[in-house]
């Protein structure tokens, strides 16, 4: 299948985007192209640098003239999440403020909640950061992250295939609705390799670690899956004597402050959703750091999925022959060729399909001198060669 190659953003691309913008066959309809967006801004989970990202890039195609001489309108609403917010906010945007597609959302609780709606609707949902299990087998909704469940499996696939462990641990703590993709990403590991986990306990919280680690350590975990808290885990494993064995944490550990608790002599590893954001020479992070550095966003994973969520939003866009609606914005990106993206692991598509996970693979950093330290491998994409 033939795939769309977006290109890093130079000065170049710029004056390109410009041409594109000014020269494209497109429709008659007046007014802004409308595009909505649910984000976690306040309440537990809280990404407002998401939104923040997302309009920035918006604001740079609508200073190289727009597409087809139409301004994007970018209207994202907070749901705090909270359910009642989520649903309505997801009304609001559809019915009253008409828009044509959502492109970086980041709430922790939209997929789950509006997934029919979107269906009813006959709209798409591109999510900067797709949390739960439903933002991944929905038909109208496609994230540009891998989501929690593949980065699991790419874990696994890490601590067995490229660590070479046989004895390999999950001590986790289960999010309400998380219990199925976490066993489907187990499966996944199991159908490649063959292999299955020595020890699973999924009872983990926030107090006292020392009885997980005392049974890790009976076991004989050569390598540990961890999601809980980093700090006191840390400190216990050390007075366990544990500095032989390799702890991995998912993405939601791959910040400054974790890396700066973690005591010296320990392996501290961490998958990551995109290349890893504290190395803005990385493939694809050249592009996002423009962004956000150049508008005085904060530099985290999430803006990298906010910057990539609308960037190939852009790329459909400017494929749309005759006017941009609702109707058109869906039909392109149901027909949409692959777009090759530096900043994951695999090319991103939404397709036709009734589920939609197209991103897969993991980078891998690792905790050194109290800083994170990029691994030469590259994405980790399980049982690709």
């Amino acid at each position: 299948m033939k795939r769309s190659q977006f290109a890093a953003v130079t000065a170049a691309a710029a004056l390109a985007l410009a041409a594109t913008a000014c020269s494209s066959d497109g429709g008659g309809t007046d007014g802004p192209i409308k595009v909505g967006a649910i984000n976690g801004v306040t309440g537990l989970f809280q990404t407002p640098e998401v939104p923040q990202a997302v309009k920035a890039v918006f604001d740079e195609v609508n200073a190289a003239g727009g597409i087809n001489g139409r301004k994007i309108e970018f209207i994202s609403k907070d749901d705090a999440m909270n359910p009642q917010r989520s649903t309505e906010a997801a009304k609001e945007l559809i019915d009253s403020e008409e828009v044509v597609a959502l492109v970086g959302s980041s709430s922790a609780v939209d997929c789950g909640l509006n997934r029919a709606t979107y269906g009813k609707a006959g709209i798409v949902s591109i999510p900067a950061v797709g949390v739960d299990p439903a933002c991944f087998t929905s038909p109208n909704i496609a994230p540009v992250n891998p989501g929690p469940f593949k980065l699991l499996t790419a874990m696994l696939y890490y601590a067995s295939e490229t660590l070479k462990h046989d004895k390999v641990c999950m001590f986790y703590t289960v999010l309400p609705g998380s219990g199925g993709g976490i066993d489907t990403a187990i499966k996944e590991w199991t159908d490649i390799t063959g292999k299955q986990l020595a020890l699973k306990d999924t009872s983990v919280g926030e107090g006292d670690p020392t009885p997980y680690l005392v049974k890790a350590k009976a076991a004989g975990c050569q390598a540990i899956l961890y999601n809980a808290q980093v700090g006191p885990w840390f400190a216990q494993a050390k007075t366990q004597g544990m500095q032989d064995v390799d702890i991995i944490m998912g993405a939601n550990s791959y910040t400054d402050a974790n890396a700066e608790v973690i005591p010296e002599g320990m392996n501290a590893y961490s998958g990551t959703e995109w290349q890893p954001y504290t190395d803005e020479t990385l493939p694809g992070n050249e592009r996002w750091a423009k962004v956000v550095g150049g508008n005085k966003i904060q530099k985290t994973a999430f803006s990298q999925g906010a910057v990539m969520s609308a960037d190939v939003f852009v790329e459909v866009l400017k494929t749309i022959k005759g006017d941009i609606t609702r109707e058109s914005v869906t039909k392109a990106f149901k027909e949409m060729q692959p777009i090759e993206y530096p900043m994951v692991g695999t090319p991103w598509v939404f397709g036709p399909g009734d589920t939609h996970n197209p991103i897969e693979g993991s980078r891998f950093v690792k905790v050194e001198n109290r800083k994170w330290t990029v691994l030469p491998e590259g994405f980790i994409v399980p049982g690709k060669k």
